[in-house]
């Protein structure tokens, strides 16, 4: 799973060695536990009794969600939309479009509209079943009329910059969109719905997993521009209301969570215990300013028999014009006053911020380079850094969106 593991390894001192050999072991069978086709075989209900079967949806786990229900399910179609650069998926009669990531794009727009109309092909004697997961607020974009897809981009990146939580940038989104905020659960009435999740929000808020395509929402026009004036983003002057609580849309949709982030951090102190090591769990909803937050938690290690234990999402407030990501920014800031921690952090969906090539994330140890740490933690360019003391993660796209993992041992 982890790509370049020998060479995160080669040349260090053995109880270093053995240590980032420990915490990379732990990644790699976390990674394999929160799989979306095992996810989604232990879930799948009965699904006997109706005229069709529809599969949509859209998301990092989208793919293998919807090759597990194509095993399981006598599916008649549909639709999904999955990232660029994604392998193939193993799909006959369900369709599927790629999209980008974090900033949509025309296919993506493609996809959303076919997804809409399988959508509003259903009829009261079938059964939908959407298949969502973090992602797909960029992986199904569908603009309202009088907004460009340019427009959403130029806005979704000036919010990313700013340092703008995932909810507030959902907000923005959905009251942009005709497919969000609820909208499809509009299109999918009046059939059945079952929408399988996989939470990569914190509180498994269904209104901002990928922007609440079937999930009812309570933020109003007035509260998408008072985030962009928050981060003063200039508003556009054309905005859709979303699908409130009591609409009947939401009446025929059941809803599973399937995982989110404490299934991360659940999954991390089960493997450190087959390692015979101590799992302190520090925090399994992480969420804050990414350097504040990494200096919080360094703190905590104590135990070289222990292995400390994050799960969430942080935000990084972008000054310079570096590249990297929030995992990638966590362990350079972790290090920079600590010389005896061996740190890992990765995006469990094997991608972290902007980068010129894609990476899962960092780890760095004691034999890590501390040369020039402050300037590049200034330009908010951890990849280069890391790039440079190779400790890059590299894993590919997982197939799934969870948060982030983090991991710590005192050396």
């Amino acid at each position: 799973m982890i790509k370049n593991k020998t060479s995160l390894l080669r040349g260090l001192p053995k109880e270093e060695k053995e240590s980032r050999k420990l915490l990379l072991d732990i990644t790699e069978a976390v990674l394999a536990n929160i799989d979306p086709d095992k996810l989604v075989r232990s879930a799948m209900p009965k699904t006997q009794g109706y005229k069709n079967i529809y599969v949509i949806g859209t998301g990092k786990g989208a793919a293998k969600m919807a090759q597990a229900i194509e095993k399981t399910t006598n599916v008649s179609g549909g639709f999904i939309t999955i990232p660029k650069g994604e392998q193939k998926p193993n799909l006959k009669k369900i369709k599927y479009g790629y999209s980008t990531h974090p900033l949509p794009s025309q296919t993506g727009v493609r996809g959303a509209a076919k997804i809409l109309k399988i959508a509003q092909k259903a009829g009261a004697k079938d059964l939908v079943i959407a298949v969502i997961s973090g992602g797909g607020s960029a992986l199904m974009p569908l603009p309202i009329e009088g907004i460009s897809l340019q427009t959403k981009i130029t806005i979704t990146k000036k919010l990313l910059k700013s340092g703008a939580t995932i909810q507030e940038i959902n907000t923005v989104r959905k009251h942009l969109s005709k497919i969000k905020g609820g909208h499809l659960a509009r299109a999918v009435y009046p059939a059945k719905c079952i929408q399988l999740v996989i939470s990569d929000v914190l509180g498994d808020d269904l209104s901002a997993i990928a922007s609440g395509p079937l999930a009812p929402d309570i933020t109003t026009i007035a509260d998408a521009i008072k985030v962009l004036s928050k981060y003063k983003i200039k508003a556009p002057k054309t905005w859709l209301e979303t699908e409130k609580p009591d609409s009947e849309v939401f009446k025929k949709i059941t809803t599973k969570i399937l995982a989110n982030h404490e299934t991360v951090s659940r999954e991390a102190a089960k493997e450190t215990q087959k390692r015979g090591f101590k799992p302190v769990i520090l925090d399994a909803s992480l969420d804050g300013e990414c350097r504040k937050r990494a200096k919080e938690l360094s703190k905590k290690p104590k135990n070289k028999k222990s292995i400390y234990i994050a799960t969430g999402e942080t935000t990084v407030n972008v000054r310079g014009n570096g590249a990297g990501g929030r995992n990638q920014e966590f362990v350079l800031a972790t290090i920079k006053d600590t010389h005896d921690l061996t740190v890992l952090s990765i995006g469990t969906d094997g991608v972290d911020g902007i980068c010129p090539r894609k990476t899962a994330g960092a780890i760095a140890s004691q034999s890590t380079s501390r040369q020039d740490i402050a300037n590049y933690l200034k330009n908010n360019d951890s990849y280069h850094f890391f790039q440079k003391s190779g400790g890059l993660i590299k894993t590919g796209p997982t197939g799934t969106n969870l948060g982030d993992l983090i991991l710590m041992q005192r050396t």
